[in-house]
């Protein structure tokens, strides 16, 4: 992907602003427990940092093989796969099971999230975006950058932080809905399912797939982040508490 056009902006324009591109991307797990769960699917969608718009042809997707074996899971520390979390992603063990391991998809999606990655230094990576990303998905790719049973990187010199996405930035779609919403008693949950696809109307793709619900978040993150820079482009920040 050419990507040389960014730095010729970037001489243009003040470096301030934002130019690295986003990444939105969910998992489907074992379990519903960010500090042991295995994932078993993932998905990715790019969004161009300047324009808010998904990049064209840049959809992620790929499911993953966990251990079965209870032994084996208690000696890994991690969960086996649940009845409860098959009843709500529908990926079932013999699905599963054809599935290529979290080592090899976890090398492909690292090579992805880096070709949106255009001075490939950390500062430079893209911004990892999610609904509840701070407090499910991003414990996870820590685990699997950092800790075993994987420690696949890719992490920082000292081996404790992940060093795929941004190393500052982390957009969580529930904390932007929850400041869109907490005065609204009309909205009695924010999970994606009743937020965007009950109240807002979103009605393309199956819930609970992490694809559909990657494309879902993209639609969210990019139209809520147009209005955020509608509404501020004319406001007076500057000197405001003087």
């Amino acid at each position: 992907m050419e990507l040389s056009y960014i730095y010729d902006i970037i001489k243009e324009e003040d470096e301030s602003m934002n130019y690295r591109d986003y990444i939105v991307f969910d998992f489907e797990t074992t379990s519903r427990y960010p500090d042991t769960t295995q994932p078993v699917q993932i998905a990715a969608v790019a969004i161009q940092g300047r324009k808010l718009e998904v990049i064209p042809n840049s959809e992620f997707q790929s499911l993953i093989q966990p251990i079965f074996d209870e032994k084996e899971c208690a000696k890994a520390g991690v969960d086996v796969l649940e009845d409860g979390a098959v009843a709500v992603h529908g990926k079932t063990e013999a699905m599963l099971k054809k599935a290529p391991s979290l080592k090899s998809v976890w090398s492909n999606f690292t090579d992805y999230v880096n070709e949106y990655n255009f001075k490939k230094t950390p500062w430079y990576a893209p911004i990892a975006v999610g609904h509840n990303i701070r407090g499910f998905d991003m414990p996870i790719v820590h685990r699997i950058c950092c800790e075993k049973p994987w420690g696949y990187g890719p992490k920082d010199k000292d081996g404790r932080r992940q060093s795929l996405f941004n190393p500052i930035n982390i957009v969580d779609t529930l904390d932007l809905m929850f400041c869109c919403f907490e005065n609204n008693k009309e909205v009695n949950s924010l999970s994606n399912d009743n937020l965007v696809r009950g109240y807002m109307g979103y009605s393309q793709g199956e819930a609970h797939d992490a694809l559909s619900d990657v494309l879902m978040t993209a639609e969210l993150f990019c139209r809520t982040m147009k209005m955020f820079r509608r509404f501020v482009y004319n406001k007076k920040f500057k000197g405001a508490f003087a």
